[in-house]
């Protein structure tokens, strides 16, 4: 696929891994769409980009009210989306016995059901793009289990159940869906701060950094011949998963 001029909605935007992967794809003049919460980060991150049709706009996504006023200022500012892209998450790592009620239900709410409902309400725009793809970025929560990670877990394996059953659903049609099953980042994400995870590096837990996931991130969507779901897990992932101290 090629890139220039497509326009890409992104979730997530100003995250550890949704700022640098808006950030490659400025370099391929895509137009973005940033999504977010904070309205003063995203403000920062256009004002590092080069393109000038970058626009913005602000949703709580534990509120299923804004995520479809979201959509209908989507469909007012643009006639066509040709990206979704689903980075935007919530970390909560702790046992069934801890867990709020108000933190379970905001897990499936961010995770699950706003990739559900921009994917819904959004068809009609993607269906105008000669290219349509859709991206969920998910995690190897999504297909192992962590202990003490009972919403998080819970909110990926959905988000990979939906996203391989909407491939199948659209298999042969124009719109196209890949689920990134993506291992440990470098990031702020979740209960645990940069400083913890280089802490864990320094006793042998492997990471990605932002900004290689980025760039495979671009890579993928370029690729006409992408899976439509593509492991990303840093060296011995699966292994660390089963003995870490750290998760």
């Amino acid at each position: 696929m090629k890139l220039k001029d497509k326009v890409a909605v992104v979730t997530g935007a100003a995250g550890g891994i949704g700022s640098t992967f808006v950030k490659e794809l400025d370099k391929e003049n895509v137009d973005c769409v940033l999504i977010e919460k904070d309205e003063e980060s995203v403000k920062r991150l256009i004002s590092s980009l080069q393109g000038k049709n970058h626009s913005y706009f602000i949703c709580d996504f534990r509120r299923t009210s804004e995520i479809l006023r979201l959509v209908k200022k989507i469909k007012r500012a643009y006639k066509k989306i040709d990206l979704l892209i689903n980075v935007a998450g919530i970390g909560v790592y702790k046992s069934i016995e801890d867990i709020r009620l108000s933190e379970w239900e905001d897990s499936l709410a961010i995770n699950l059901t706003s990739p559900f409902l921009l994917i819904k309400k959004l068809i009609p725009l993607l269906n105008k793009s000669e290219s349509p793809l859709v991206i969920n970025v998910g995690s190897g929560a999504g297909i192992m289990p962590f202990t003490n990670r009972v919403a998080y877990c819970s909110s990926k394996y959905g988000l990979r159940g939906m996203t391989l059953t909407l491939a199948k659903e659209y298999e042969g049609r124009k719109l196209e869906f890949c689920l990134i099953t993506l291992g440990s980042v470098m990031t702020n994400f979740g209960p645990l701060s940069i400083e913890d995870r280089k802490k864990g590096e320094k006793k042998g837990k492997s990471y990605f950094v932002p900004e290689w996931v980025a760039k495979k991130l671009v890579g993928i969507i370029k690729d006409n011949k992408r899976e439509v779901e593509i492991v990303l897990f840093p060296s011995n992932y699966e292994e660390e998963v089963k003995i870490s101290t750290w998760l």
